[in-house]
């Protein structure tokens, strides 16, 4: 029995991940706004670059980081998605983590628990403004996805295993735009 050989389409992974930045954006309009809205508030640490919402950074001026904090909160959008099939409802989280000058990290996760016995989904995710494009970095709380893995691995990904997950998000996020409405109307940040 002849196994054929996984070949990376790196076109076809490419046009996945700027699906995902077009899907993201009808999610979240407002994001570059935001993105800029964050510089104007993070002009006290200009060698970092960027910030994040990391609430146990340790920081020189205390009372910097609660309003950082509010406004990555302010931000976030929850979608619930229902099935004329099914009553149950799931909602989904999605959240800014970091911004930077041409990247941001987003963290989307399911909050509605599904079963005992599988944890909701939850993928980070790295967009990247400049190339117009957005990856999964994370999921499951695994992390650094080869392009290709061999069979077997101690991992037991499978060969496309970045694929996968990038086609898995686009799936997630073409399902909230179709099937989801969001729990509050975007805010329309204008950057001057």
């Amino acid at each position: 029995m002849k196994t054929s050989q996984y070949r990376i389409d790196l076109i076809r992974q490419m046009a996945d991940c700027d699906a995902n930045f077009i899907r993201l954006l009808k999610l979240m309009p407002e994001l570059e706004s935001f993105r800029e809205r964050c510089f104007q508030l993070d002009q006290a640490s200009p060698s970092s670059g960027g910030i994040n919402l990391d609430l146990h950074r340790h920081s020189n001026n205390e009372t910097e980081q609660p309003a950082v904090a509010d406004v990555f909160e302010q931000y976030a959008r929850e979608f619930v998605l229902s099935t004329p099939h099914s009553n149950e409802e799931q909602r989904v989280r999605i959240r800014v983590l970091e911004v930077f000058r041409y990247t941001s990290t987003l963290s989307i996760t399911q909050l509605t628990q599904v079963s005992d016995w599988i944890d909701p989904p939850g993928i980070i995710v790295r967009v990247y403004h400049d190339a117009s494009t957005a990856e999964a970095v994370s999921y499951q709380g695994h992390k650094a996805f080869l392009a290709k893995y061999a069979i077997p691995n101690p991992t037991m990904y499978h060969q496309d295993e970045k694929r996968q997950i990038n086609e898995f998000l686009g799936e997630w996020l073409s399902l909230c735009l179709q099937a989801g409405r969001s729990l509050k109307a975007p805010t329309i940040i204008c950057a001057a």
